[in-house]
């Protein structure tokens, strides 16, 4: 057989595996192609088919899961927002770890002008949080007012036009004069319970208002809230508000 014969047959050969092949794909493909329009045909009947209330009770769903994604974004929002307020008041405060107890306090001057502070501090523990804070009376032999010791069973916080009245335990007064008698100091610290959170909120509400320190009967000594003092209480209800969430 001469070699253009074979080379001829072999390219037939060749033309007809290519043919054969080609219709095959051809096939496949179709075929593909005539189910995947029958599943679509089929999904598209079977909606078709739906009742006015599967389709109401789809729509329902479609808007409660709407409204869920929603929420779960607010809360999300909200959560941040929270975590950055509290990174950021926790910048301004000192968190001295006792045991399993934390307290959050601001720096505050052991001798700070003759006078009398509220100091509201949080002790974190492992359960619950808690609003606390510091009375804290200074007086200096210059101060021209001579108050000297004051030895109060009282305060009044007063703020919006009202006025909150705590009454101390005498038996609970932290007291301390210097070796020379050049200045003294008293001091109480209780947790803060309804009525002295209301009037915090109330300084917080006006912007401020002042305290009096004082023994019934006796000397007493009034604070005007500084706008410091204001900033400081707003930062602990803050942070007291964040904790007690978590």
């Amino acid at each position: 057989m001469k070699k253009s014969h074979i080379i001829a047959g072999a390219a037939a050969v060749y033309i007809l595996i290519m043919a054969v092949g080609g219709a095959a794909y051809y096939y496949v493909q179709q075929e593909q192609k005539i189910q995947q329009e029958a599943k679509l045909s089929e999904e598209t009947l079977r909606e078709k088919e739906k009742t006015p209330e599967e389709l109401e009770r789809e729509a329902q769903r479609a808007k409660e899961e709407e409204l869920r994604r929603q929420e779960e974004a607010r809360e999300k929002a909200a959560e941040e927002v929270r975590e950055k307020k509290k990174r950021e008041i926790k910048d301004n405060v000192i968190a001295e770890t006792v045991g399993s107890v934390t307290y959050y306090k601001h720096k505050w001057p052991k001798k700070p002008d003759p006078g009398v502070y509220l100091r509201p501090f949080l002790i974190e523990g492992k359960e619950k949080c808690i609003l606390a804070y510091d009375v804290y009376y200074y007086y200096h032999i210059s101060d021209p007012l001579q108050t000297a010791w004051i030895k109060g069973d009282h305060l009044d916080i007063v703020a919006g036009g009202q006025t909150t009245t705590v009454a101390f335990d005498p038996s609970k007064l932290n007291k301390h004069m210097a070796s020379d008698a050049e200045w003294l100091s008293e001091s109480y610290s209780l947790n803060a319970n309804k009525a002295v959170v209301d009037a915090f909120k109330r300084i917080l509400s006006v912007g401020g208002g002042y305290i009096v320190y004082y023994k019934s009967g006796g000397k007493s000594r009034r604070h005007d809230l500084s706008a410091v003092e204001t900033k400081r209480i707003r930062e602990i209800m803050e942070l007291y508000e964040i904790l007690a969430e978590e």
